[in-house]
């Protein structure tokens, strides 16, 4: 028999697993800003700019390369019993190996071919002595999603926060305390990656290891028939991401380069409030379109989630926006602050990119509208880019280009929606408390600017430090006012905590009883 191992789980368990699950993304979130924030003040420019550019050439060709293949963890594993999830996961593994050394041989044999194109010698040494990562770290890229599925989200926790602490060590380190600029932060992240790839291999089989393993009747034709359109929408999507950092390097140079990349750079949080969303609302999505739901309980449900996302989304904007200065000093260093404006830029995209629209759009039977949409919008951003370097060539150009396509994307997927629900965009967005919360996010913002600035303050962790306060002090009681409620967001998780400690009690009270 067929079982669907994460809807047995009961929907506390669900809800606790989501809150580690967004805890070790914002763990992966604040590495890359510490990492980046600590090596751009001891790197020089070229050099920071060069380490960038190897990383972005790494993850923009993950996607191509992956294939799609490690969504395939979560949904196979969560569709079988688990006696069969170790076969599936040696299968996955095994396409993987493949797959990642035909990716390292790309890199070290075109590492010339990639130079040429990005306008950059300095990469093509660097990226041969990074060609064995994606080697180290392809084959392990299902382990969260393992461990996601079968409910070990302690030991995700502890294994991301490990992978992290040592990329850290290892990659500083190299650069701080041995001075070894572009090369030795390169050496440093492969061998974190290797710490990675060891610790990946072993717990990839943990859930497995007390259970009697059956071959299951999964092929390579299943799994290729189910990534190939997950990577088919992953293309498109790197289009859109890639496009403006590579015009970026190829026509501006390295320095402008990393000035883009530190800027230009989406909300950290943003990423990890929607992804944890989006693994709640995913199945209950696809549990209301089996069950023939209403279409109005899909609305109810969207307006709910955008409702909710918003109240976190929003102020935290709206501070990135009008202390975008001050925060690009602070992660980057003062060399950095002129980055602000392209910060303000994409912090923009946060207004609108509140909830996952994927979920939605897979449950209702919107796949092929969900991926023409991001073609469309990345041959928009493609040729505006060429235009853009051509006629009136400037990094702020891109970028407000790559923010406007981005936008378009969302709303013609925000109106794909509304039409599917017989909706419309009035009845599908929360607009009264969406205006709400931006009002009250925007004003207390500026009267903490304002009371900054007559204060005279200039240290960027005091402005940043204060500044929040004073937002907080003022935010709160003013959208309390305004009739929106942060107790019922929070609620939830504290009754979450509250019944782990009660039921933890009443166990150790038995045990000193007997």
């Amino acid at each position: 028999m067929i079982v669907d191992v994460v809807t047995t789980n009961s929907p506390k368990n669900r809800t606790m697993l989501t809150f580690l699950l967004a805890l070790a993304n914002l763990m992966s979130f604040s590495v890359g800003i510490i990492t980046a924030a600590i090596l751009s003040r001891y790197m020089a420019v070229v050099e920071y700019g060069t380490y960038r550019q190897v990383i972005f050439i790494y993850t923009t060709l993950l996607v191509v390369f992956s294939m799609g293949l490690p969504k395939c963890y979560s949904y196979f594993l969560a569709r079988v019993p688990i006696e069969y999830g170790a076969d599936i996961v040696k299968l996955l593994n095994k396409l993987f190996f493949a797959l990642s050394a035909l990716f390292s041989i790309f890199l070290y044999l075109g590492a010339d071919f990639i130079s040429d194109i990005m306008g950059n010698e300095l990469l093509v040494d660097n990226l041969r002595y990074f060609a064995i990562t994606p080697m180290l770290l392809m084959p392990v890229m299902g382990v969260e999603s393992i461990l996601v599925v079968y409910g070990y989200g302690a030991m995700l926790l502890f294994y991301v926060f490990a992978g992290r602490l040592m990329m850290i060590v290892c990659t500083v380190m190299s650069v701080v305390v041995f001075d070894g600029g572009v090369t030795g932060a390169i050496c440093g992240f492969v061998v974190s990656s290797a710490f990675s790839s060891i610790a990946g291999f072993w717990l990839s089989y943990w859930p497995f290891k007390r259970v009697t393993s059956y071959k299951s009747n999964i092929r390579i034709g299943d799994i290729m028939s189910y990534s190939f359109p997950v990577m088919m929408q992953g293309i498109y999507g790197f289009f859109i991401g890639a496009s403006s950092l590579f015009f970026v390097s190829r026509y501006f140079g390295v320095e402008e380069f990393a000035l883009f990349s530190n800027g230009y750079k989406e909300l950290p949080f943003l990423g990890m409030v929607i992804g944890a969303a989006s693994g709640v609302i995913f199945p209950e999505f696809s549990r209301m379109s089996s069950n023939g739901d209403d279409k109005q309980n899909f609305v109810a449900l969207w307006r709910t989630v955008w409702y909710k996302s918003s109240t976190i989304i929003y102020p935290l904007s709206v501070f990135c926006l009008i202390f975008a200065g001050e925060i690009m000093a602070f992660i980057y260093g003062e060399n950095y602050r002129s980055a602000a404006f392209l910060f303000m830029i994409v912090s923009v995209i946060g207004i609108v990119r509140v909830v996952a629209y994927s979920p939605i759009m897979l449950s209702l039977g919107l796949g092929r509208g969900f991926a023409n949409t991001h073609l469309v919008t990345a041959i928009m951003i493609l040729a505006l880019d060429v235009l853009c370097v051509n006629f009136f060539p400037s990094i702020i150009a891109i970028a407000i280009i790559a923010t406007c396509c981005t936008v378009f994307c969302l709303f013609v997927m925000l109106i794909t929606i509304a039409k599917s629900l017989e909706s419309s965009l009035f009845k599908l967005i929360p607009l009264g408390a969406m205006s709400k919360i931006l009002f009250a996010s925007i004003i207390s913002c500026l009267m903490a600017r304002f009371l900054v600035h007559i204060t005279g303050i200039t240290n960027v962790l005091a402005v940043l430090a204060i500044g929040g306060v004073v937002y907080a002090l003022i935010y709160f009681p003013f959208v309390s006012r305004l009739g929106v409620g942060y107790i019922d967001i929070i609620k939830p998780m504290l009754d979450i905590f509250a019944n782990k400690f009660k039921t933890e009690s009443s166990r150790q009270l038995m045990e000193e009883s007997k």
